[in-house]
C-alpha cells in the first residue's frame, strides 16, 4: 500500500476532504525522538461515542487525521475504552451532566496524565433543564478542578452543537458563556480555547442528541485545527515515547525488547551459556528486514528464566536484568553492547522477594518509563514494587497487591501495553488460545482496571509460543507467535483487537534466529 502524504494546505480543507477516504489501518511508528502529545477526551455519550454504530464518536476521524502528523504524536488517555480504531481510551461518560464529570475528574486525572483535554459537555444538563442560567457556571468550576489537578495542563472546550433539535435558543446561550470562558481563563495565564462546534444538518444526527458518523467527522476536524495550534503554538511539546520498560518472551530462549531505542521490539536469542544475541528489528522480512549485531552480552545466568530484558533507567533501551538463585536482582545497564559501548554494571538493585523467578515479571506498571518488579503469587494475585532507582539509589515504593488476578499459573499471563497509554496491560491466554485483556488503570484501589474480554481468540493452543510486545513501534503491543522450532515468528499487529478493529496480519516476519 502506498504511503498517503498530505500537506498542510490540504489538510486545511476540511470540508472538501471526506475522512472516508483515509487509511483506518494502525497508526505509524512513533520514531525515535517524536514527542508524544496525551490527549484525553472528555465527556458524556458524545464522546463516548453514542450515535456511531462503532461507538468511535469524533476520535476515530481525528486519529486518522493526527496520524498523518510527522512532528508529533496524539494519543488518547482515558479509562474508557470504546471504539473500532486502535486508540480506543477516552473519558467519555454516557449520560454524564456536568457536576458528574466534576465528580470525577480528579481521579481521571491523575490516572491519565493527559497533556490536553478535548472538553464536549452540557447537552445532558440542558436537555434535561438542569439549572440551566448556572451550566456555564458549573462547566467554569469543572475547568476550574482540571487546572487544579494539573496546573499547566491545555483544555480545548467544543460549544454544543448549536442546531440541536428543540435546544436551539439554550445551547446558544449556553456558548455565549462557555466562549467568554476563554478571555477569563488566558487573563489567569491558562492555556485555554474555545472550540467553535459545527452546525450539524439534521441529516448528520441519528437522534435529537446524538451526531452520527458524518457529524462527528465534522467535529473531529473543528477540533483539528485548534489541537494542532497547541503544538504550533509552544503550549505543550509533548514527552519522550516510551516503551521499552516491559519484558515480553517469558522463558523462552526468544525474548523481544528495545534493544536501540527505535520503539520496535528486537529479537534476543539467549544461547544457553549466558550469553544473548540480538537481531535488530527494520520492519521484518519483506518490510525493513533485520540488523544482525551478533552477541551483545556474556557473563548472564545459564538458565534463560533468570534472564530478562526491560528498561531499567528510563532511557528509552532494554537493558539486562539477572536473577540470582537467592532471589536478588543484579542489572546491567545498556550503553550499546558488546563491543559498541557495552554494559555498565549497577550490582544489586534489590534483594527480591522471592527466589522462584518464575513469579517475576519485569514491567512499567506506573509508565513511568522504568521497569517495576512485579510478582505473581500462588493464587494469581499481582504485586508491585515501584522502581525509584533500586537500592541504594532512590530504592523502592511497595504498592502492594494492585490485581487478585484471573489464573495461578503465571505462564499464561502477560503484560504488554495495548492502548499506548504507557502502562503494561494484564492479559491471560487461555489454554484454547484465546486472550483476554485487562487495561490498566492504575490497578487495585488507584484506578482498577476495564475488562476487554476476548482480544483474540488466538492462532495456536500452545501458549508458550505466544508473546505480546510492540513489533511495529506504534505503542500498541502485537501479538508474535513464534514458529514450532521457535526460531521463526510471526505477527498480528494491534487494530483494536476484537471488537475495537481486529488485528492486522503481518505474516512470518522473521525465519531465521540470529547467529550466536
Amino acid at each position: 500500500m502506498r504511503r498517503i502524504r498530505l500537506t498542510r494546505s490540504l489538510l486545511a480543507l476540511a470540508g472538501a476532504l471526506s475522512l472516508a477516504t483515509l487509511p483506518a489501518s494502525p497508526s505509524a511508528a512513533v520514531h525515535k525522538g517524536t514527542p508524544v502529545l496525551r490527549v484525553m477526551p472528555l465527556g458524556d455519550s458524545i464522546t463516548w461515542g453514542g450515535g456511531s454504530p462503532t461507538l468511535s464518536s469524533y476520535r476515530r476521524p481525528l486519529w486518522q487525521i493526527m496520524r498523518l502528523e510527522r512532528r508529533y504524536t496524539v494519543r488518547f488517555v482515558g479509562s474508557k475504552a470504546s471504539g473500532s480504531f486502535a486508540d480506543f481510551s477516552n473519558e467519555g461518560h454516557s449520560g454524564y451532566v456536568i457536576d458528574q464529570l466534576r465528580d470525577g475528574i480528579d481521579g481521571w486525572m491523575a490516572g491519565a496524565r493527559p497533556d490536553v483535554v478535548l472538553l464536549h459537555i452540557g447537552i445532558n444538563d440542558i436537555a434535561r433543564d438542569i439549572d440551566l442560567p448556572h451550566a456555564p457556571d458549573r462547566l467554569a468550576a469543572l475547568v476550574d478542578r482540571i487546572y487544579a489537578d494539573k496546573p499547566g495542563v491545555t483544555v480545548l472546550v467544543m460549544g454544543l452543537i448549536p442546531t440541536t433539535s428543540g435546544l436551539e435558543a439554550p445551547a446558544k446561550a449556553f456558548n455565549v458563556r462557555a466562549k467568554a470562558l476563554e478571555e477569563t481563563e488566558s487573563r489567569a495565564g491558562r492555556k485555554f480555547r474555545y472550540v467553535e462546534p459545527p452546525a450539524l444538518t439534521q441529516a448528520e444526527f441519528v437522534d435529537q442528541l446524538h451526531p452520527n458518523d458524518a457529524g462527528f467527522r465534522r467535529m473531529a476536524w473543528s477540533f483539528f485545527k485548534p489541537l494542532d495550534a497547541v503544538w504550533r503554538r509552544g503550549w505543550e511539546s509533548g514527552g519522550p515515547a516510551l516503551g521499552a520498560g516491559t519484558e515480553a518472551g517469558g522463558a523462552n530462549s526468544v525474548r523481544w525488547a528495545d534493544f536501540d531505542g527505535d520503539r520496535r521490539m528486537d529479537q534476543f536469542t539467549l544461547d544457553g551459556h549466558g550469553g544473548a544475541s540480538v537481531r535488530l528489528n527494520r520492519g521484518g522480512n519483506g518490510r525493513g528486514g533485520w540488523k544482525p549485531l551478533g552477541r551483545v552480552v556474556r557473563g548472564l545466568p545459564a538458565a534463560p528464566v533468570r534472564v530478562r530484558f526491560a528498561d531499567f533507567d528510563g532511557d528509552g533501551r532494554a537493558d539486562c536484568v539477572a536473577l540470582d538463585a537467592n532471589g536478588a536482582v543484579r542489572v546491567f545497564l545498556n550503553r550499546g553492547g558488546d563491543p559498541h559501548g557495552g554494559w555498565q554494571a549497577l550490582g544489586q538493585v534489590t534483594e527480591g522477594t522471592t527466589e522462584d523467578a518464575r513469579q517475576v515479571v519485569f514491567a512499567d506498571f506506573d509508565g513511568d518509563g522504568r521497569t517495576d518488579y512485579v510478582t505473581l503469587g500462588a493464587t494469581g494475585e499481582v504485586r508491585v514494587l515501584l522502581n525509584r532507582g533500586g537500592d541504594g539509589r532512590g530504592g523502592w515504593t511497595d504498592w502492594g497487591r494492585v490485581a487478585t488476578g484471573v489464573t495461578a499459573d503465571a505462564s499464561r499471563v502477560r503484560f504488554a501495553d495495548l492502548d499506548d497509554d504507557g502502562r503494561p496491560d494484564y492479559s491471560v491466554v487461555a489454554s484454547n488460545g484465546a486472550v483476554r485483556s485487562f487495561l490498566n488503570r492504575g490497578g487495585d484501589g488507584r484506578g482498577s482496571w476495564v475488562d476487554l474480554g476476548n482480544t483474540t481468540t488466538g492462532f495456536t493452543t500452545d501458549t508458550a509460543r505466544v508473546s505480546l510486545a510492540d513489533f511495529s513501534g506504534d505503542g500498541n503491543a502485537d501479538y508474535i507467535l513464534a514458529g514450532p522450532s521457535a526460531t521463526a515468528a510471526s505477527v498480528h499487529t494491534w487494530a483494536g483487537g476484537d471488537g475495537h478493529g481486529g488485528w492486522v496480519d503481518r505474516g512470518r516476519v522473521v525465519s531465521v534466529a540470529p547467529r550466536s
